[in-house]
Formats: C-alpha cells, structure tokens, sequence
C-alpha cells in the first residue's frame, strides 16, 4: 500500500529512450490554472521540451506546463521521490528504474488516454515488455524511440578508405586496422553507467532472447547462460578505447569524439546533436 499523501506519476516513456509515466493525483490549483509539472532526463533534448512548454501554454488557458530539465535527472527524480515532491509526469528511459516504479505501484493506469490511439502498436509492445512482473492496464506513453549502434566519423572514414564492416570479425578487424595507423578505434563515456547500455543493447538484440527477463524471472533460464556473448564481446571492445574507459562521462565523451579523438563512437543516434 502506498504511503499516505504519496501519489502516482504518470510516465512518458523514453523506449530504447523516451516515455512519459503520469503519477496519480496529477495536478496542482493555483488561482483559475491547474499545474502541471513534467520532469525529463535527457539532456540534449532540453531546447525542445522548452518549446513544447511554451507552445503549451500559450493554447492552454486552464492549465500552466512547467517541464523540469535537471542534470542528474534520475537521481532528483529518487530524491524527490523520497521527499514526496512528486512531478506529475516524469520522461524517463525503458530501462529497469521503469520497471522498479511499476512493481512499486507508484504509476497511473491509462488505459482510457486516447492519445495511445495514435501510437503504432510495436512501441506499446516493447513497453509492455519493459514489464518484469506483467500488469494488466497501460503504464507508459512512448513518444520517442532512438537507435543505438556506432556513430563514426565520416570524414575519417573517407580519408583513410576504411570500409563499413557488416559482421562482428570485420567490426574488430577494422579496429585492429584503425589502431594500427595510430588512430583510437572507440570512445566511451561510461563514467556516466548508462552509457553503457547503448552497446550493450545494441549487441543484446541479436545475440540474447528478447524475453530474456521474462525467462528468468520464470527460472526457464539465467542471465549469466543468456548474456555471456553479450558480456565477452563488451570485455572485447573495451581494448579498442581508451586506457581508462570511465575517463569521460557522456557529454564529455561526445565532445571527444566530435574533436575527433576517436574514429567511432559506440552509443545511440541521441549523441548527434
């Protein structure tokens, strides 16, 4: 049971990095507006959240939109929790904090929002399947779905005829050859931990059962049997970066290698801008 006066977010979901999750009791009266207050954990997307606000609230005379754009976003967003100063709608990823908000009932069912309408029935399918512990009811608004893979750089590609490598054996021959012209192959930003999803999922989707939580959580199988390909070839890409893989946090990764530092950059279509 929740605590008393601990209310229900409502969550847009950022798959693969966005969604929305809206908490109950959503809404605060100040004079003749409700307020609403959304809290969003990407960093690089702030410029359009805060045009969204304004766009907002210059069509709405009824409700006032404050949309909360912290660094740290997901350790605020823990604090306030604790604290009970609790946005009413938080964007967040499709990671396991989803999963952990859900089991710990602290999410709307919107089942009735007509808005899911008009999202393509794949993204609501890998939002339920976010779910370790299935609930009946819809929990997540998915508005976003990024890609996660290898960014490189083109102009260096070009300039030294590298070619694009289409099989894991021509991925790591192609680092061999990068490295031995005196070029780093990778960067990484994984002193922000997160970071490190990007390539791990990116391998996960071919080489590990989508339903792997699911299968585990039913003892059908164990994560150690099911991601050990995943973790060998993460162990692999780990001696074609730089001596301290932890150096940088993500900004500072994307910045390294927008300088160049790198050939390649193993992270998600979001690090462009």
């Amino acid at each position: 049971m929740l605590r008393r006066g601990f209310k229900r977010i409502c969550l847009p979901l950022f798959l693969v990095a966005g969604c929305l999750l809206f908490l109950a009791g959503c809404g605060r009266k100040s004079g003749e507006k409700t307020e609403i207050t959304l809290l969003q954990y990407k960093p690089e997307a702030v410029s359009i959240f805060e045009k969204l606000e304004e766009e907002f609230n210059a069509t709405h005379d009824d409700i006032h939109l404050t949309i909360e754009s912290p660094n740290d976003a997901m350790t605020i967003l823990k604090i306030r929790f604790i604290r009970e100063d609790i946005p009413d709608i938080i964007g967040i990823g499709g990671d396991v904090n989803y999963s952990n908000f859900l089991d710990a009932k602290m999410i709307m069912d919107i089942s009735d929002f007509d808005g899911l309408d008009f999202i393509k029935q794949s993204y609501k399918d890998i939002d339920k399947a976010l779910e370790y512990v299935p609930y009946e009811g819809v929990y997540a608004v998915p508005y976003v779905a990024n890609a996660a893979g290898i960014l490189y750089n083109k102009d260096m590609f070009e300039a030294h005829g590298w070619e694009i490598p289409n099989t894991w054996e021509e991925f790591t021959a192609l680092c061999d050859q990068i490295e031995s012209e005196g070029i780093l192959p990778l960067y990484f930003g994984f002193r922000d931990v997160w970071t490190c999803l990007a390539p791990w999922n990116a391998l996960a989707v071919g080489l590990a059962p989508s339903d792997v939580c699911q299968q585990v959580n039913r003892g059908d199988t164990t994560f150690s049997e099911e991601y050990r390909d995943v973790a060998e070839k993460m162990l692999d890409i780990l001696d074609y970066g730089p001596a301290d893989p932890f150096a940088y946090d993500y900004n500072g990764a994307c910045t390294a290698f927008a300088n160049g530092e790198s050939a390649m950059y193993p992270i998600g279509n979001y690090a462009v801008p």
